[in-house]
């Protein structure tokens, strides 16, 4: 991921995960279609770790308890 930010918009990048340990590497604005409107989206299919999908669960079940 780029430390720079999205690409197009500037906005922090986000992995969202869709398959098992493979995640889209996409831009956290709502308005902005960063990577979807580019030709290769390919370079943005990154590997991701199980520690790090455990850590991002982690964080939900948390943040969704503190909710309650």
């Amino acid at each position: 991921m780029s430390d720079k930010g999205c690409p197009q918009c500037g906005e922090e990048l986000k992995k969202c995960l869709i398959q098992q340990n493979y995640s889209v590497v996409m831009c956290s604005n709502l308005n902005c279609s960063y990577p979807f409107n580019e030709r290769e989206m390919l370079s943005n299919t990154v590997y991701t770790k199980d520690a790090d999908i455990l850590e991002a669960a982690k964080k939900r079940l948390r943040k969704e308890e503190e909710s309650k």
